[in-house]
């Protein structure tokens, strides 16, 4: 039932509102615009279906990042318990560091504190570089190589994922998208009627039925580009599902 009622809110209520008062108003004064009301809807459409689609590969990214940053968080475990010349106490050190490198990273995306940052995890990403140091000579260089190469990777993910919450699609562009929706049944009310020259009164509320149906798919467009604005704070039914993301010690091995 929630993914029906999710695009309602006080957004929804308004233009169906703004719209309904601009139809009466039409009605009572005679009040048409003979024009083509189609040309005009380009200035919301597109702009409108830009922000949904950057908001949309803003998730698809995040995911992305995600999966890779488990892959190299384990390619490095793999790394340091492939050899017997690492003990097996610096191996569960690894294990551990990698573990609260995953953990941490998910409580950064999910923080509503706005004072969270990264430094934490950037910390723990300099542990690990002292541990690769440390235990160099246990490795033969090309593995020396691709295990510089997983802990770069890992912590480009990371600040990748970091860049992509603190930034969402611009903020000018969703008010105008919303400023436009509610001013837009002004310009399409009135061309409605005028096209479609209603007579009798069942025909009358033919017409304003569609004028409604045309405000009610505009705002619930907006709404569910609002929803997955955000894939990190878990209001949206489509957003990521950060507890998935959380490492155990049962993913490394020893």
């Amino acid at each position: 039932m929630r993914n029906f009622t999710i695009v309602f809110n006080i957004k929804v209520f308004f233009v169906l509102l703004i719209t309904s008062v601009v139809y009466y108003l039409c009605l009572k004064f005679n009040f048409v615009i003979d024009n083509d009301y189609n040309i005009i809807s380009i200035a919301i459409i597109f702009p409108l279906v830009f922000s949904i689609t950057s908001a949309f590969n803003k998730r698809q990214e995040s995911l992305k990042y995600f999966s890779e940053l488990r892959s190299n968080l384990i390619s490095i475990s793999d790394f340091f318990s492939s050899t017997s010349e690492i003990s097996i106490q610096t191996n569960r050190e690894v294990n551990k560091i990698l573990k609260n490198i995953s953990n941490e990273n998910v409580d950064l995306l999910s923080s509503t504190n706005s004072k969270s940052d990264i430094g934490k995890i950037r910390n723990l990403f300099a542990e690990v570089q002292k541990k690769i140091v440390e235990n160099e000579d246990a490795f033969i260089n090309g593995e020396k190589i691709d295990l510089y190469r997983s802990k770069r990777e890992a912590s480009k993910c990371v600040e990748n994922l970091y860049s992509l919450n603190i930034h969402n699609t611009p903020k000018s562009l969703r008010a105008y998208c919303l400023l436009f929706i509610y001013i837009y049944p002004l310009i399409f009310v009135p061309s409605i009627i005028a096209n479609l020259k209603p007579e009798f009164e069942l025909y009358n509320i033919f017409i304003f039925i569609l004028c409604l149906l045309v405000s009610f798919v505009l705002i619930a467009l907006y709404n569910i580009q609002d929803f997955i604005e955000n894939p990190f704070d878990n209001k949206g039914i489509d957003d990521i599902k950060l507890e998935n993301y959380k490492m155990d010690d049962s993913e490394f091995n020893i």
